[in-house]
Formats: structure tokens, sequence, C-alpha cells
């Protein structure tokens, strides 16, 4: 195996094992979130408190008043932006926060805990991580400059997982956009996303699914605790399938000891697809087509299955976006992504999605989740 072969595991294994997809190490370019409030907006600091030591420190832009001079009126719908996987401050929505405070909709961006301005400890655990989105948003209802009725919840790749999870305790959610989020839960997501890495890779389908089964065989034994002869037998039968896909049997091993870990075994607690299902507000799910971590043409269906009976559901694909929804993708991989613009930064992207969210929060929830039309 090559060494960007070794590249794709390093990048695709620790996301698919925390149920998400990761920007890995690259990083598509991300704005000075200390610049210039843009014309459009009134900037404000604000300090979010998700426990006793954990405060996230975030940035709330306002829609701007008339010649751009203070807050407008408000109170304002609100956009609660979730990064992605890694060590991710503000900085990462720049276009779509343009265009929502142009358009009237205040939107809300903070650093991760442990990273930039925030305390605490940086890691990434999906439990972790919905605690602190559903702090931001109940410290974002206190405010007598937000509209506590309209809040929606925006997430891009790991986000996208987090976003719904918050969503799915709190039916109070006007509507919530996922961006290359993951749609699956336990065990047989990680397979599937496993087996579609190692076919990204270039390893042959008839080889690559059977080597995925064994690494998720072998997980299942770790969580079910069955004893060391067992899970040594499920050991040596994965690497004999990794070896099958092309794999050295030192790489074999290293594979596997990247598979093996704790947040694999924790695979269990992933419900990203059962909380896509119950969800109730609107939902808009968007997949880039050349995205080679979150596949569309895997992720979309099932996001489309999960929001079946969801009136107000709606599952986009891009063509020729990367994971990144960036425009000029050639081959979707992260070798290209630090050169052909910024996070988020599609025209197409910004355009679809603050058309969407125009649309859902200039209606109100009524009781129930159910959306009704925004009185005067």
């Amino acid at each position: 195996m090559t060494g960007s072969s070794m590249r794709w595991l390093r990048s695709a294994l620790m996301p698919i094992t925390l149920g998400l997809a990761m920007t890995s190490g690259a990083q598509a370019r991300r704005p000075d979130p200390s610049a210039a409030p843009r014309p459009s907006e009134t900037a404000i600091n604000v300090r979010i408190v998700s426990a006793p030591d954990i405060v996230l420190a975030g940035t709330l832009h306002l829609p701007a008043g008339r010649q751009g001079q203070g807050a407008g009126e408000g109170p304002f719908p609100l956009v609660v932006l979730i990064q992605g996987h890694g060590p991710n401050g503000r900085g990462g929505y720049d276009a779509i926060i343009r265009d929502l405070t142009a358009r009237g909709i205040a939107t809300l961006e903070y650093d991760k805990r442990g990273i930039g301005q925030s305390t605490g400890i940086f890691q990434e655990d999906i439990g972790a991580l919905t605690a602190d989105a559903t702090a931001a948003v109940a410290a974002m209802r206190r405010r007598t400059d937000i509209d506590n009725r309209r809040i929606a919840l925006l997430g891009h790749s790991q986000g996208g997982v987090v976003a719904p999870a918050v969503a799915a305790t709190d039916p109070t959610i006007a509507a919530v956009v996922t961006l290359a989020g993951s749609v699956g839960d336990g065990l047989p997501y990680l397979g599937r996303a496993l087996r579609n890495q190692m076919i990204a890779a270039g390893r042959a389908p008839a080889m690559a699914g059977p080597a995925a089964d064994a690494a998720t065989a072998l997980i299942r034994a770790r969580i079910d605790g069955k004893d060391a002869q067992t899970v040594a037998r499920l050991r040596a039968a994965a690497v004999t399938r990794f070896e099958a896909a092309g794999f050295s049997p030192p790489q074999a091993e290293t594979a596997l000891a990247m598979i093996d870990t704790d947040e694999a075994r924790g695979i269990d607690r992933l419900h990203a697809a059962s909380d896509l299902k119950a969800l109730h507000m609107p939902v808009l799910a968007v997949f880039g087509g050349k995205d080679r971590m979150v596949v569309a043409s895997d992720e979309a269906p099932a996001a489309r299955q999960a929001l079946a009976r969801n009136a107000g559901g709606r599952v986009v694909v891009l063509e020729g976006l990367n994971h990144w929804f960036q425009e000029g993708a050639v081959t979707g991989g992260e070798e290209e992504v630090a050169t052909i613009g910024p996070n988020a930064g599609s025209p197409r992207l910004v355009a679809l999605v603050g058309d969407w969210l125009a649309e859902v929060l200039a209606q109100r929830p009524a009781p129930g989740g159910r959306l009704t039309e925004r009185q005067p």
C-alpha cells in the first residue's frame, strides 16, 4: 500500500469511529475571526457556560441597522453554527454568515471547548459536543435580541451529526441544516463507511467488503466482552482480510490498531440516523457530489429514508462539490483543499442554505413543532 493510501486510513478511520467524517489534516481556508465586522452585521463577543469548568467563547453576528449603523431591530431569528471534526474555532462559515446577516438572520459561531478562547480540554466526544451546542442554544434563548422561537442549527461534517442530536431532544428548534453529515447508527454504519473509504482509496469492492466486515466483527466482540481467545481469532481473521485487500502484514496490523480503539467500541452510541428520523421540524441535508469522506451515493439515500415522514425534510446533492463544499474540486481529495477556496464557500451552497433558512425562519413554530405563517 502506498503512503497516500495510508493517509486515507489516518484521515478516514478516526472520523468513522466517531460516526462522522472529519476534515483530517486538510483544512479549507478559514477567515480570521478577529477581522472587522462586515457592513451587514454587528459582531458581539459572547461567553457561554456549558459546564462549571467549560466556558465557550463565541461571536454573535447581528444584522446591522440602516446604513449599517448598529444592530437592526430585533429580536432576530438565529442560526447556531456547529463546527466539524478537529480543533476548530470560529471562522469556518464566513460566506454563510455574510449571506444570513444580509437577510436579517443572526448567527452564532463559537470556539470548541479547549480551542481558541474557550476553556476546558479539547475532546472529540459527541456527547460533550452535543452538550456544548445545547448550552449555546439555551444561552441565546435568554437574549432579548434573539427570537427564541426561531432558532435553527447548522452543522458541517461532525457538526452535521451534533445538530440532529441536539434537535432530537429539543422539539422547539425551528430548523436543522446538515452539511455532509453522516447518516447511520452503530456498527452497521461503521462497516459501510469503512468499506467506502477503502474503495475510495483504490481497494477492490470484492476485497474491501470482507475486510470491513472482519473489522466490525472484531469490534463487536470487544463490545460484547468476548474472551481473549475469541478476540484473538477474530483479529487474526481481520488481518488476513486486510492483507487480501492489498495491505502488507505490518500495514494490516497498523490499520487494525487504528480501528480497534475505545472510540470504535463506543460506536453503539452513534444514533445519527435515528436522531434524524426523530426530527419533526424542517430539515435540509446537503451533500457534495465529489465528497470522498461522506459519500453522497450512500448518505443521501439514507437521509431521504430517515426523513421520509418529515414533510419539511429535503435532501440535496450539489454535484462537483467536495466535503468542504468548495467550487473547483477535481478529485475531491484533501490534496487540493487548501488551494480552491474557503470552507463552505460555494455560492451554490450559500444560496441554497440562505434561501431555505429565510423561508423557514419567516415562520414561527406553534406548539408541537408545527410551523405557522409568521404574524406581523
